[in-house]
């Protein structure tokens, strides 16, 4: 391998060695990530068109943002998306779409396959052999104490209504801190969530057989939970890929 990217050593490139089958997977990917962005544009397009906007200067400005629109900003697996804003939009995007009798499959896609990466993430959390979870992360994604829709709350549903005893902890939630619109989206969905929420990491810990990591902890946080001796189970491609367990776990090499 190293021989054969010796060959290329004069192109200002550098070499990715990867496994044969790793090889395809990228080549497939790139693909159909091209695939992806061509449907997108010509949907964005479409419904730019029947609403008398200029789809082009549309996705023209998009890319002009290089900091996430063109960037390597969310390419990488992990944990379903939540938060305010993303769903919403989506909901939005597609409803536009539905009273102009416009089918913008795509974009009807991406919220269902964002529950089905959810489902994936519940059933692994269903069939770990201990009873008593816990879970580090509530809101959607770290350093916020936004909830709404956080794909978490919707995991702890399932798992209390299946009878896993739970505790929670997330850095960013005081209970007494939340309010408007934030509290009242995580209370109708779990009003008991003052008796899951841990105050401490160390409280959760005491009371967990395996510990669902839902979002990036710092080092020092990281530091903690491993050395707690708790079997930590990865759902946001947090660990390296040698060590995670994962719902998005690499193959093994051949």
């Amino acid at each position: 391998m190293e021989r054969v990217a010796g060959l290329y050593r004069t192109l200002p490139v550098k070499p990715c060695l990867v496994s044969l089958r790793t090889a395809e997977l990228i080549k497939y990917a790139c693909n159909a990530f091209h695939a992806v962005k061509v449907a997108f544009a010509n949907e964005v397009g479409t419904l730019a068109g029947e609403l008398g906007i200029d789809g082009g200067e549309v996705m023209e400005t998009l890319c002009r943002d290089t900091s996430l629109n063109i960037s390597t900003a969310y390419l990488k697996p992990g944990f379903a998306f939540g938060g305010s804003c993303l769903p919403k939009d989506l909901r939005a995007l597609v409803y536009r779409a539905s009273r102009l009798d416009l089918k913008l499959p795509l974009l009807e896609s991406v919220l269902p396959s964002n529950q089905s990466h959810l489902e994936r993430a519940i059933r692994l959390a269903l069939e770990l052999p201990g009873r008593r979870l816990g879970i580090f992360g509530l809101a959607f994604k770290e350093n916020t104490d936004d909830l709404r829709e956080s794909p978490v709350v919707q995991l702890l549903e399932v798992l209390i209504g299946k009878g896993r005893q739970v505790r929670v902890y997330d850095p960013h939630i005081q209970l007494g801190d939340i309010y408007g619109s934030n509290q009242q989206y995580l209370l109708a969905a779990i009003p008991h969530i003052g008796k899951l929420l841990a105050e401490k990491l160390e409280d959760m810990l005491a009371e967990a057989d395996q510990v669902l990591i839902s979002q990036k902890p710092t080092a020092e946080m990281f530091a903690r939970l491993e050395k707690s001796g708790k079997p930590l189970v990865d759902l946001g491609a947090v660990f390296k890929p040698s060590t995670r367990a994962s719902v998005c776990a690499e193959s093994q090499a051949t």
